[in-house]
């Protein structure tokens, strides 16, 4: 069960530096850099809202 889970994490790190390859040391420094930013924007979307 762990090496099913992680073995799909390394697929799907994979796959998302690969997005980031052909810039200049875009992977896996922007890559990093951009999935933090996915993270914090969708959990202040997901957990942020306050109502009105």
């Amino acid at each position: 069960m762990f090496y099913t889970f992680q073995n799909m994490v390394h697929t799907l790190w994979r796959l998302w530096s690969g997005v980031f390859e052909p810039l200049p040391y875009g992977d896996p420094y922007l890559a990093v850099v951009a999935m933090a930013v996915v993270v914090t924007v969708s959990a202040k979307l997901f957990f942020g809202r306050e109502p009105s």
